[in-house]
């Protein structure tokens, strides 16, 4: 099953990996913005889940806030501790980080890599580590089903990812008792050949917060 095997996958194409996306915000402005906005709305620390080589971390790092990141693969958890504060190996649906412990949390294309059934259990993860009031920020793919490869960078290494509809996602976020402050259909850029969904959502202050429908915006942008 590729699922078994998505850990060795990224090993064996890690160097190569960096070197495909290390400057792969350079080109998406939409997500630079939504970053940067995003690490001006929380405190420290802030947890990458599934951080890969930390190339989106370290900008995150780079406007003030203090990044940890955490990856399912030795290999790039080892990348990523040249870039960020630490970089530990660990898995995004059991967190080894005590509760109530982050001021944000990013996991950018990271939860592709969990089954459908699983999502929900990784979101309540992400909620029990926030603060009350800490937010995360969240990027996948649009699409139904699974998308299954026996190749991964034009490497013999299995590979296979979840896709999913925004109203699934902002869903989601809500059943995992987190508020939803903004969700979002973004275009594929020319590099790109994916329709790409973000959602920003935050664990509530108190129980007298308002619910995610009541907060949630949607929005559809072009690849500007």
């Amino acid at each position: 099953m590729a699922w078994d095997q998505l850990r060795s996958s990224y090993d064996s194409v890690a160097q190569k990996y960096e070197a495909r996306f290390v400057d792969e915000l350079r080109d998406k402005p939409r997500d630079r913005a939504l970053l940067a906005a995003f690490a001006e709305s929380v405190s420290d620390p802030v947890l990458e889940a599934g951080c890969g080589p930390g190339q989106v971390g370290v900008f995150v790092a780079e406007r003030g806030r203090s990044v940890l990141g955490l990856d399912l693969r030795l290999q790039m958890a080892r990348l990523a501790s040249g870039r960020l504060a630490a970089a530990v190996v660990g898995d995004m649906r059991r967190l080894p980080v005590a509760d109530e412990r982050l001021g944000g949390l990013v996991a950018f294309y990271s939860v592709i890599h969990a089954r459908r059934s699983e999502l929900g259990g990784a979101l309540e993860e992400f909620r029990r580590v926030l603060r009350p009031g800490g937010r995360v920020l969240i990027a996948v793919h649009e699409g139904q089903g699974e998308i299954e490869r026996d190749q991964f960078l034009e490497e013999d290494a299995p590979f296979v990812a979840t896709l999913f509809e925004l109203d699934e996602l902002f869903e989601a976020c809500q059943a995992a008792g987190l508020t939803v402050l903004h969700s979002e259909r973004r275009a594929p850029y020319a590099t790109e050949s994916t329709v790409r969904l973000w959602a920003e959502a935050a664990r509530p202050a108190s129980s007298s917060e308002p619910d995610a429908l009541s907060m949630g915006r949607r929005h559809e942008s072009g690849p500007t």
